[in-house]
């Protein structure tokens, strides 16, 4: 027996498989769900995601969003998601270079901080995720 992962983005359903495990940035700190795991719910920052599918692991970046899980099944409802090899690094590069600059030009007041950080984040994750 093992887990179902679903990762869902607003666009599509980026993936359903089956695994022994799922590690995951959330927003308290990162965690892992293995069979049988109590049923929660939370909020995820952006980071990697890794499941664990017959010893070898696989990884996404996310850029936030929601776990959920109950009955060995796992459901994650992510803003972005794409797999390690998927990312552009040049152009996740160049996001997270024109989000950080964009920062660095607001103070914590400004209407667009919390979004210009917001996409520092999920360009870092890429970044992070592609191994970069």
């Amino acid at each position: 027996m093992a887990l179902t992962l679903d990762i869902v983005t607003p666009e599509k359903r980026v993936l359903s498989v089956q695994v022994d495990e799922v590690r995951a940035p959330g927003v308290q700190g990162g965690f892992g769900v293995r069979l049988n795991h109590e049923p929660f719910m939370t909020a995820l920052e952006p980071g990697r995601l890794t499941y664990v599918e017959g010893g070898r692991e696989h990884h996404y970046a996310v850029g936030g969003g929601f776990l959920q899980v109950a009955d060995n099944r796992v459901i994650v409802l992510a803003d972005t998601a794409e797999a390690a090899g998927e990312i552009d690094v040049e152009r996740a590069r160049k996001a997270f270079e024109d989000a950080q600059n964009r920062l660095l030009q607001l103070t914590e007041q400004d209407e667009g901080h919390s979004a210009e950080s917001a996409r520092v984040r999920r360009a870092a994750a890429r970044l992070t995720v592609a191994g970069r």
